[in-house]
Parts: structure tokens; C-alpha cells; sequence
């Protein structure tokens, strides 16, 4: 299951220096569908809107490292999803699952972004589930967000990484 989470990474890091927004909120996420024996069988992505250097589902690399078996420890789930959002200024609200998703892990950062979008603090605030996401402070501590226009000054915003999974039953 971790394995899959990190792969889910892999894709949902940005491969380009492009620059993520920092004065709007933004959402991206990925949803794995998997069958009964763990077998990767598709790829959803989603973002509230376009994230600079975001590959989606279509990278042939991805694809072809994401075709392995995962398991979650306490049942197999036919659907795992890795979210990021992103918060500027105060802390988010709790995030709320749709009924049948299942916390698997879930952590919120507190990022400091200069005036140039650099992140140069990220301190993890809150953590809830078993598993902890393979996005962390040291990923959130890579990313370039946009330059403060015009004003040079420091923001704040909160990265919320959630995985989640959903068990469905085939009728």
C-alpha cells in the first residue's frame, strides 16, 4: 500500500519548474482503481484547476511503475485516492470523505512562502489515520509557488495530503 502511495507521489509531483498558485486555493488528485488481486486497472486524475508540471495519469513511466499489486493491511480496497489541496493564508477546514471512503492516512502543513514562492518552512500541524502520506515537509520544501506580485512579501498556506480508500463490492 505505501508503495502505491509513493508512485502516487511520483506522478502527483510537478516535473517542470513551472509555479503552483499561492493566492487561490487548488486541489489535485489521483484515484487508483484495483482489482480484487491488487492489479492496478485504472488511473483517474483530477484538479480544481491547471497545476503547472502535473502529469496526470497519461505518463507512460507512471503507468507502466504503477502496474503492481498493493494491498491495505486491514482489506484489499478497490479504490485508493492521494489528494493534495492547497490553502493560502488561514487553515483549512476539516476535510470531509464521502460516505464508504476510508482514512487511510492524512497529514496538514503550515507552509511559509517568501516573496519569490520559495517554501522555506513547512511544519506538519495536524495527522490523523494509520499511514502516514509519502508527502511530507521535505516534498512540500521542493515545490515553487508563485512570486508574491509585485510585493516581495512573505504568505502562508497549508497543504492538507490525504489518502483515502473506498471499498465496493462487484454486484
Amino acid at each position: 500500500m505505501l508503495a502505491l502511495a509513493a508512485l502516487m507521489l511520483a506522478a502527483a509531483s510537478p516535473s517542470s519548474a513551472e509555479a503552483l498558485a499561492s493566492s487561490s486555493p487548488w486541489w489535485e488528485k489521483f484515484t487508483f482503481t484495483m482489482s480484487a488481486d491488487g492489479v492496478q486497472q485504472a488511473c483517474n486524475y483530477e484538479a480544481s484547476t491547471a497545476i503547472p508540471g502535473a502529469r496526470g495519469c497519461d505518463s507512460s513511466s507512471d503507468r507502466s511503475s504503477l502496474q503492481h499489486k498493493a494491498r491495505a493491511s486491514s482489506g484489499t480496497y478497490t479504490k485508493i485516492t492521494f489528494e493534495r489541496r492547497f490553502t493560502p493564508g488561514t487553515e483549512p477546514t476539516r476535510v470531509s470523505l464521502e460516505t464508504g471512503d476510508t482514512l487511510l492516512g492524512g497529514e496538514l502543513m503550515a507552509l511559509a512562502i517568501d516573496g519569490n514562492g520559495k517554501v522555506n518552512k513547512c511544519e506538519i500541524v495536524g495527522a490523523s489515520g494509520e499511514m502516514r502520506p509519502p508527502y511530507g515537509c521535505d516534498e512540500a520544501l521542493l515545490e515553487k509557488f508563485e512570486a508574491a506580485a509585485g510585493s516581495g512579501q512573505a504568505r502562508r498556506g497549508f497543504m492538507t495530503v490525504l489518502v483515502y480508500g473506498h471499498e465496493e463490492y462487484p454486484v
